[in-house]
C-alpha cells in the first residue's frame, strides 16, 4: 500500500471528483432532517440549504457538525459528499478530534454496491484508506480503514 503526502492526496481527491454535482441527490442538511425524522416541509426547507454545485464549498464546520448523515444519503449525495469528507479527514486527522473523520471510514467500509462511482473515484478512495492506515494510524479507526481497504477498495488501486 504505497502512500503519498497530504497535499498530493487532496489534489487527487479534487481531481477525481471534479465537476461532481449533487443534482437531485440528498445532501448534508436534507440527510440530517431524515436522521431527525423531520416533516416533509422541514426536509424541503433543509434541502434548499444544501450546496449542490461544488462540493469544495461545503465548509469544514458543516462537515464536522454532520458526522452521522452519510448513512442517510442516496448515491448522488454520497458521490457529492464523500470527497468533502475525505478531504476534511486528510487535512485534520491529527489536529481535529472530529467524529466525521471516522464516519467517512465507516461509510466506505460498508459492503454496498459502489457502481455509481467511476474507476478513478474508486482508486482515490483506495488511496485515501491506505493513507488513513499508514499515516493517520492512531488518530483514526485505522483497523476499520484497513478492513475497508483490504476487503473492498484495494482491488481498484491495481486498475
Amino acid at each position: 500500500m504505497p502512500t503519498m503526502n497530504r497535499d498530493q492526496l487532496v489534489n487527487k481527491i479534487e481531481d477525481a471528483f471534479r465537476n461532481v454535482t449533487l443534482c437531485n441527490g440528498v445532501g448534508i442538511y436534507e440527510a440530517n432532517t431524515i436522521d431527525d425524522y423531520a416533516s416533509e416541509e422541514e426536509r424541503c426547507k433543509q434541502r434548499n440549504r444544501d450546496i449542490r454545485e461544488d462540493w469544495k464549498l461545503i465548509s469544514d464546520d458543516v462537515i464536522d457538525q454532520h458526522y452521522s448523515v452519510l448513512s442517510f444519503m442516496d448515491e448522488e449525495g454520497l458521490r457529492f459528499c464523500i470527497p468533502a469528507y475525505m478531504r476534511f479527514s486528510v487535512r485534520y486527522f491529527d489536529s481535529y478530534a472530529s467524529a466525521s473523520i471516522d464516519s467517512i471510514i465507516y461509510c466506505l467500509a460498508n459492503q454496498r454496491e459502489w457502481e455509481f462511482l467511476s474507476s478513478k473515484q474508486k482508486r482515490v478512495i483506495a488511496k485515501f484508506l491506505s493513507f488513513m492506515v499508514l499515516e493517520a494510524d492512531d488518530n483514526v479507526d485505522s483497523y476499520q480503514a484497513s478492513l475497508a481497504y483490504e476487503n473492498i477498495w484495494s482491488q481498484y488501486e491495481k486498475n
